[in-house]
């Protein structure tokens, strides 16, 4: 009775094992899966958090696009976003990762341009 009892409790312990070894092989696939998603997931977002200046922000789109070009001139170098949030259209320049990399650019157009803000905003990623 005791063997009976002895090979009963084994044999239940071995299945046990069996599943736990079998869930620590299925985890890795799981895991290859979730990260693989999560890459996919990053290639189609082309932005991230990030500031921007907002130079500036009128009703009539003239105007914007008349400062948009102005700026251009000025900057080439700098990406200028016309952007229209109802009723608003607005003028925002920069890809600025961190506020004080915006901060400084804030510094130098504002002695050629009137009242500026640094918005946050999601911005393009950097070209490599």
């Amino acid at each position: 009775m005791r063997h009976l009892l002895f090979f009963g409790l084994m044999l239940l312990l071995s299945q046990i094992a069996l599943a736990q070894n079998e869930k620590n092989i299925s985890t890795p696939i799981t895991l290859d899966s979730l990260v693989y998603k999560n890459i996919q997931k990053h290639k189609a977002e082309q932005t991230l958090d990030g500031f921007r200046v907002q130079l500036f922000s009128s009703a009539d789109r003239n105007s914007v696009n008349a400062l948009r070009t102005k700026f251009k001139t000025e900057y080439p170098e700098v990406p200028a976003y016309l952007i229209y949030q109802q009723p608003y259209f607005k003028l925002r320049v920069g890809d600025f990762r961190n506020q004080i990399e915006a901060q400084l650019f804030y510094l130098e157009l504002q002695k050629n341009y009137g009242q500026l803000l640094i918005v946050p905003d999601k911005i393009n990623l950097p070209t490599l």
